[in-house]
């Protein structure tokens, strides 16, 4: 979710400018990354954290702070780069760290460092419940699919699960089948639902789901399955705006608004997590953010790039346009290199890979 955590840490990147054991994945294969642009891969192993109580978590960006969201992010369009070691360092490490700092209720907390000091650290609540544990459900699934680390998913099926039901299907919503935003009582928004997080809990139930249902978890498997259509239908239903050909940002929303963050931005959120279902909006979703903020690839309404929408543009085979903007994130990294956190090279090495053809998920 885009929203209020991209808010939450735009001072903090502007100013910026454990485990069980690591077996060796017998069957894992690497693909050969796209080689033009900014080395996403390379980066991301830059930003890994080498000591302290979080020694292989992430930065968001250098000198930043962990946000597991974006860490999730970050590390999914990378997994398939990564050799069977590299897997056990970048991916499997920090999947296990992750595991290890989850609170009794299965949130997270997350992390701010004191003067750059590893070990000197504040936890502060996540900007999420929910996105945090969805996409936390797809890496460990996409790990799990190229590593075939049984003795791993084995031994952590049940905290999984403890992940998608208390942050995902126990808080759906009856009213509407939307996914609120926290477990209670973290905020007085609490029974929201965003779209763009609602985008990333169906993709994260689907994937979850798609595991249990190969290693013959079939009644689990429906279960979440039954999870995530609730979610089609809850977008549906109650966040598109047939008066003005939009989605709203969240379901207490009267209409869907202009502004680039988040109005116009959320409305690619269902092709982007890929809510087949809804591939009937996806036309209307761009339309709208198209109309409303022309021209976004240049960089112009957030300093931040927001590469989920080149990732869509890609998505949608609009090369010129996803081009566009990979060369703008280029630009920035070099000038800005706070502003390309970990999230953004994600969606950046997503398009790229499908730019070159090759799968981004």
């Amino acid at each position: 979710m885009f929203n209020r955590r991209h808010l939450s840490h735009i001072a903090a990147a502007l100013a910026i400018a454990l485990a069980i054991g690591l077996p060796t994945p017998s069957t894992a294969q690497s693909a050969t990354q796209p080689t033009a642009g900014i080395d996403v891969v390379q980066q991301i192993k830059n930003l890994q954290i080498k000591t302290g109580p979080f020694t292989n978590g992430y930065l968001i960006a250098p000198a930043g702070r962990i946000n597991w969201y974006f860490s999730n992010l970050g590390l999914l369009p990378i997994v398939q780069y990564l050799s069977p070691a590299d897997l056990n360092t970048y991916v499997l490490s920090y999947l296990n760290l992750y595991i290890a700092k989850l609170n009794v209720n299965s949130t997270i907390a997350d992390v701010n460092f004191v003067a750059g000091n590893m070990v000197s650290v504040t936890l502060v609540g996540s900007d999420s419940d929910d996105s945090y544990a969805a996409t936390f459900l797809s890496l460990a699934v996409k790990y799990e699919r190229l590593s075939h680390n049984s003795v791993w998913w084995t031994a952590n099926e049940a905290t999984l699960k403890n992940i998608a039901y208390r942050n995902l299907a126990v808080m759906q919503k009856a009213s509407d089948g939307l996914i609120a935003t926290f477990q209670p009582p973290r905020t007085q928004t609490n029974s929201l639902g965003y779209l763009m997080d609602n985008a990333e809990d169906y993709r994260g139930l689907r994937d979850f789901a798609g595991m249990l249902r190969d290693l013959g978890e079939t009644s689990d498997a429906n279960y979440y399955d039954l999870v995530a259509t609730g979610i089609v239908n809850g977008i549906s239903n109650y966040l598109y705006d047939s008066a003005h050909a939009g989605f709203k940002t969240i379901d207490g929303d009267a209409q869907a608004t202009t502004a680039f963050y988040a109005g116009t931005t959320c409305q690619v959120f269902p092709q982007a997590f890929a809510l087949n279902e809804l591939s009937a909006y996806y036309d209307k979703g761009w339309t709208y953010l198209s109309l409303h903020t022309p021209n976004w690839q240049n960089g112009t309404y957030d300093p931040f790039p927001w590469a989920v929408l080149g990732y869509v543009a890609a998505l949608r085979q609009q090369p010129a346009v996803a081009q566009a903007q990979q060369h703008m994130i280029e630009s920035k990294f070099i000038n800005n290199r706070g502003l390309i956190t970990m999230n953004e090279l994600g969606f950046y090495q997503r398009t790229k890979s499908l730019l070159a053809g090759n799968s981004a998920y």
